[in-house]
Parts: structure tokens; C-alpha cells; sequence
């Protein structure tokens, strides 16, 4: 499909955010990115991040997809597995949907259905989320993470984004919030549930990328310390980069930010 890249200057005036706008603009924040538009629905993952879904369009179609992100969201919990899209073929098919290279998609379809295919891959997207956690075990995360992004995006807007680094071992990691400055150095802000499995993986990712031993990055793991942790996990987040109690994730973070853009690159 020839994909036409949306612009920002002609962004309010593409028939596609026109259509998007009249049928969802009221529910849900609509956002251009790159070359689609990014809606942010009202489902919700197990962790209790908002689902988003991702719309591209062409000459007479458009095609929504999750871009991959309910598959992110389980590797992004430690749950290990191969080959999503053979695992999942039959699950999201029964959804009506296709996957390919663990993004969830429908066919290409007309303009004016775009609001029932956004419903369609958001649901989706959930259920396997939702499947995924519950195969491997994992519990449904509480609301934590959720109140760190948002603060996180009422706080730093635009500077905040979802960014996938390299580590030591040439490994490509993805971290949901990561604050950029203008003297190019980088906040990673990473949330951490109190799960073996979410242990393991974002100690993994986060000492790979300390192992670097870039000056041009800070690190800081946030955990709930409603929860009842041991010392020994806490040690062991503890490795892979700075903890800090969720209880106190406003003003650390705000000092760590301070601190990190007044400092030269």
C-alpha cells in the first residue's frame, strides 16, 4: 500500500484525522506520528496502560494496527515466548484480524469504517495483552505505572517518549519512558512490577545499558513501595541502575532532570 506521509502542516485538513476526529475525537487524544495517526483508546492493558492503536492511509483505505505493542507489552513483563505470530495466528483471527511480525492488523479497508476498525484492533490488542500475562503467569499490574506516565507527560510533554536502546551486548532494549534534553543527554525512567519475571527484565535491560557506561545517559527504576518488597529484589533492581520509591518518583525525578539538562554534554 502506497502509504501518504501526513505532514503536520496539512494534518487538520487529511480526510483520514477528519474522519478519525468525527467518529473518536471526543473519547480519545488523536496524535499524528511519523507517517499515521496514534490513538490513545480507553481499553486498557494488564498493566493498565492505555491500548493505542495506529492508523495509515493510502489512496482509497486505511489499515489500523496496534503496531505491535500487545506483544510489546508482555516481553516488556518478562513473559519469554517464540514466534508470536504463530502463537497468536488463531487467537487474533477469531478477533478478525491478521498479524504479521507480532503486529496485530486488519485488512485494508475503507475510510469511513476507520472507527470500527480502531474498536476492533484496540479490543484485540487487550485480549491478547491479556492472554499473553495470563500464560505466562503474571498478574495484572496495579495503576503505578500509569500515574508515571502520566505524570511523566504532564510534566516533560514532548521530551518524553517510548525509545528502544542498545546495550552492552549490541541487544536492542525498549524503554517506555525515556526524558531527552537539549544537551543530548537521556533520562530513562523505568517502571518495575513486583514479579520475578519483571525483576529479571528490566535488571537485564537496564545493567545492558549501564554496561555501556554512556555519560550521555542517566538511569533511575521505579518501584511501589506500597507493595511489599524483600531486600534481596530490591538489591538486585539495585544493580542494574538507581531505585526509587514511587512514593517519592515527583521530586527525584524533577532533581535527576535539574541536574542532568544543567549539566554540558
Amino acid at each position: 500500500m502506497n502509504l501518504f506521509l501526513l505532514k503536520s502542516g496539512s494534518f487538520a485538513d487529511n480526510p483520514l484525522n477528519q474522519a478519525i476526529n468525527s467518529a473518536m475525537g471526543k473519547l480519545c487524544p488523536i496524535q499524528i506520528v511519523d507517517d499515521c495517526i496514534r490513538v490513545t483508546t480507553q481499553c486498557l492493558y494488564p498493566s493498565n496502560g492505555l491500548v493505542r492503536v495506529f492508523v495509515r492511509n493510502g489512496v482509497q483505505s486505511v489499515l489500523v494496527s496496534d503496531d505491535g505493542e500487545a506483544v510489546g507489552e508482555a516481553f516488556a513483563a518478562g513473559i519469554d515466548f517464540d514466534n508470536p505470530d504463530r502463537l497468536l495466528r488463531s487467537f487474533v483471527r477469531e478477533r478478525g484480524l491478521l498479524i504479521n511480525k507480532g503486529c496485530l492488523h486488519t485488512n485494508l479497508m475503507p475510510i469511513e469504517d476507520v472507527s470500527l476498525g480502531i474498536i476492533q484492533v484496540a479490543n484485540a490488542a487487550r485480549d491478547v495483552a491479556t492472554w499473553l500475562y495470563e500464560k505466562g503467569g503474571i498478574k495484572h499490574r496495579n495503576d503505578f505505572r500509569q500515574l508515571l506516565a502520566a505524570f511523566l507527560a504532564n510534566t516533560f510533554r514532548e521530551q518524553v517518549s517510548e525509545t528502544h536502546i542498545f546495550g552492552a551486548s549490541h541487544k536492542q532494549h525498549n524503554f517506555k519512558n525515556v526524558i531527552s534534553f537539549a544537551n543530548g543527554k537521556r533520562l530513562i525512567v523505568d517502571a518495575v512490577s513486583n514479579d520475578v519475571s519483571s525483576i529479571n527484565a528490566r535488571v537485564v535491560a537496564n545493567l545492558d545499558v549501564k554496561s555501556m557506561n554512556d555519560h550521555m545517559i542517566e538511569q533511575r527504576i521505579i518501584y511501589d513501595d506500597n507493595e511489599k518488597w524483600s531486600s534481596s529484589d530490591l538489591s538486585l533492581l539495585q544493580v542494574g541502575a538507581t531505585i526509587v520509591p514511587f512514593s517519592q518518583h515527583k521530586e527525584v525525578i524533577n532533581r535527576v532532570a535539574e541536574q542532568t539538562r544543567s549539566v554540558a554534554s
